[in-house]
């Protein structure tokens, strides 16, 4: 704190009549204020952004305090406070209200909802030592029932926006609020203070409210000088009010936090309303997966869903009635593209839209789709702050002009991960248009014995990168591979031809991609696999089979005898040794390490009881 801490000014004993009579007269209707109708002046803070850490310093400069209202899971956020910057905060005597975990319009929630993102943001704060007895609502939205639970979370008091005089809008409004107030759970203050707020409109704000005394609170955002946002107020102007407002106290005017006007004991946290536990094995937890009902809020959404993304780029978002099942699909058009992408997502919430997931399961996501660009599904998790973060995301699905359902298994949730919401996305010019969401608890094993464990087992699903979905190209050695999507088929509509137009040394596959678990077939050790193909080729050939460990590394297990060359499609077959102890997954490929080619199709591994 500075030296000129309660005055800004070293005054003399003998001039402090002199300077009471100056005070009186420096305002125009200051002289009917009196020391029998004191008034309260609160400074609160909303979101506790970076920026606020001027006005901290600036308030303390002049021996001043002011009520911060928090959400808790942007703590440590960029360009938000952290903990130690709360905590000295609370050490220099003000206050840490809540403000939601996330920032949420409460008028858009259920009520359960709005529960957990009052009490667990309370909660959380006083887990940190904070006395948490005020609450602001976000945006200034509100209604009766939100008050009722604001009340019920454990606040002695919750503050509005409005209803007290303001210059511009509300001229015949009460200049201050009463002590108590008249609703202690819709505490009223003049309009936000913003960067159109002139020093004289928040002079007179406090001239006026000293007439009647009692409390006049404030709602300031950021302080900020250039490129601001509209809700700041200059760190200039803030401090010459500072030092107009802070005499004042001669005449009854001082600045307290808004628990020092109000009062009231520290109530004991109260336990959310808990959300819908993780879904049983194979149980869809999405929310309005059909899309079929419409967002009360935004008619080109999903209840439920919300549209996202990031970058620069030109999205546009609509429902629609070109549906997979029911009435409507929702259709992302891309038309413009920098960088970034974008997607339809269940909404980031504290658990009626968001997915809850148990530790060490694997998920299944799925959703069906057309688009004319390729697209792959990316994940997001929250941990128990209720904090979002990316997560990770599905290898690319290529573009389909008709209805085709897109599925993939999730690695296990990580360890702070509590809940997850998914999308498909796109991230290039052009539409995307999904239906009929899926998301369930995946009990991941091996397939069941004598069960085809393969996907897209006879090649007909086309992947992104010029192989079939979930199979990939792959070969060691100096060598030349030359890879076809061929439509002479031994099953099905397509099949795929390798050709090594050269070769020094080693040679080249065609195998299920290294996914463990979706592409890469999980296995039990010590089982016997029979693999078979259909194929032909100019060259003999061969399986070679790879087995991951229990620590996620692939390495060379095994390979079969050679198959004679063949003009016409024939199976080849055969049957491994037994699994070794701490695999995992494998996957094989029917191998050409000799110039010629092979084109196979109709590819197969059981496990044998």
């Amino acid at each position: 704190m500075k030296e000129a801490s309660h005055w800004g000014r070293k005054l003399a004993l003998c001039g402090f009549s002199a300077m009471l009579v100056s005070v009186v007269l420096a305002a125009p209707t200051a002289a009917q204020a009196s020391l029998l109708k004191p008034l309260a002046v609160t400074f609160t803070f909303d979101d506790a952004v970076t920026d606020q850490l001027t006005g901290q310093e600036l308030l303390e400069q002049h021996g001043m305090v002011g009520t911060f209202y928090v959400n808790s899971s942007f703590v440590g956020q960029s360009g938000y406070m952290t903990r130690a910057q709360l905590d000295e905060l609370e050490t220099n005597g003000h206050e840490i209200g809540g403000h939601t975990v996330s920032h949420q319009d409460l008028t858009t929630l259920v009520s359960a909802e709005q529960n957990r993102q009052i009490c667990a943001d309370r909660n959380q704060l006083l887990s940190w030592g904070y006395s948490a007895t005020s609450f602001a609502y976000p945006f200034a939205n509100f209604d009766n029932d939100i008050k009722v639970v604001a009340q019920n979370c454990g606040y002695n008091t919750a503050r509005a926006v409005g209803d007290l005089w303001n210059a511009t809008d509300c001229t015949d409004c009460p200049a201050a609020e009463t002590v108590p107030p008249l609703d202690a759970y819709a505490v009223r203050t003049p309009d936000d203070v913003t960067t159109a707020t002139t020093l004289a409109q928040l002079k007179e704000s406090v001239v006026r409210a000293e007439i009647v005394g009692g409390w006049l609170p404030f709602n300031l955002h950021h302080l900020c000088a250039t490129n601001c946002p509209a809700e700041s107020i200059s760190p200039a102007v803030f401090e010459d009010f500072l030092d107009w407002l802070q005499p004042r106290v001669l005449i009854g005017t001082t600045v307290k936090t808004v628990h020092q006007v109000v009062g009231g004991t520290v109530q004991a946290a109260v336990t959310p309303t808990a959300p819908a536990p993780p879904g049983d094995p194979g149980v869809n937890t999405v929310r309005n997966p059909s899309l079929e009902t419409v967002s009360p809020y935004d008619a080109n959404l999903p209840d439920c869903w919300n549209s996202a993304g990031y970058g620069t780029n030109t999205v546009t978002q609509t429902r629609v009635t070109d549906a997979h099942t029911g009435t409507y699909a929702s259709r992302i058009e891309v038309t413009a593209r920098t960088d970034g992408d974008a997607k339809l997502i269940p909404r980031f919430d504290l658990g009626h839209c968001s997915i809850q997931v148990a530790q060490g399961r694997t998920y299944q996501v799925s959703a069906w789709y057309k688009s004319d660009v390729s697209v792959f599904f990316t994940m997001y998790q929250r941990n128990e702050v209720g904090q979002w973060s990316y997560w990770t995301q599905s290898p690319r699905l290529a573009a389909q002009g008709s209805w085709t359902q897109a599925s993939w298994v999730t690695p296990a949730p990580p360890t702070a991960a509590v809940a997850i919401s998914f999308g498909l996305t796109i991230d290039s010019v052009g539409t995307l248009t999904t239906d009929d969401y899926g998301f369930a608890d995946h009990p991941l094993g091996p397939a069941p014995d004598g069960v085809n464990a393969l996907v897209n087992p006879s090649l007909e699903t086309n992947g992104t990168d010029g192989f079939p979905h979930c199979w990939t190209g792959t070969g060691y050695g100096a060598n030349t591979p030359v890879w076809t999507r061929v439509t002479d088929a031994a099953h099905g509509s397509y099949a795929q031809k390798l050709e090594l137009t050269s070769r020094t040394d080693g040679d080249a596959k065609l195998i299920p991609g290294w996914d463990a678990g979706n592409c890469a077939p999980l296995v039990s050790p010590g089982k016997t696999l029979t693999l078979s193909v259909s194929y032909k080729g100019t060259q003999p050939t061969f399986f070679t089979v790879y087995r991951q460990d229990t620590s996620g590394n692939w390495s060379w297990w095994t390979q079969s005898p050679a198959f004679a060359a063949s003009a016409a499609y024939t199976t080849g077959s055969w049957t491994t040794p037994a699994v070794p102890a701490g695999t995992r997954a494998v996957t094989f490929g029917l191998t050409l390490d000799a110039v010629g080619e092979v084109t196979t199709d109709n590819y197969s591994l059981v496990s044998n009881s």
